[in-house]
């Protein structure tokens, strides 16, 4: 799944799209995370956008409104075959200005809920 939230992703106005663990490219890019959801639900994908210092009000449109767009109610089909949808989570990480590559980011959450049935 996390290739097709990724695809999806370069859909939008950022292709440099990487998973987390990869090579940084220069800015603006976007990190994407999975993480396991502390409350059991599924699985949480973290999407973390990265500009450049005077990027915050591009930043801030991206992550409340892009990503949003490009990621609440996606569907797709894993590897495994599974069907999988992801929602937004009203989670989201605020502005982090110190960053080691220079950059501003924010991230904002998607459950991937578990099947029960």
């Amino acid at each position: 799944m996390l290739g097709k939230i990724i695809e999806q992703i370069k859909t939008g106005t950022i292709s440099n799209v990487i998973p987390y663990g990869f090579k940084r490219p220069a800015p603006p890019y976007v990190v994407v995370k999975p993480e396991s959801d502390s409350l059991g639900r599924g699985r949480v994908f973290v999407v973390h956008a990265h500009f450049s210092q005077t990027g915050q009000s591009f930043l801030e449109d991206y992550i409340f409104t892009e990503i949003i767009n490009l990621l609440d109610d996606f569907e797709a089909e894993s590897r495994h075959g599974n069907y999988n949808a992801l929602e937004v989570l009203e989670d989201y990480q605020d502005i982090i200005v110190n960053n080691d590559d220079d950059t501003i980011s924010m991230a904002q959450k998607f459950l991937m809920p578990s099947r029960t049935f």
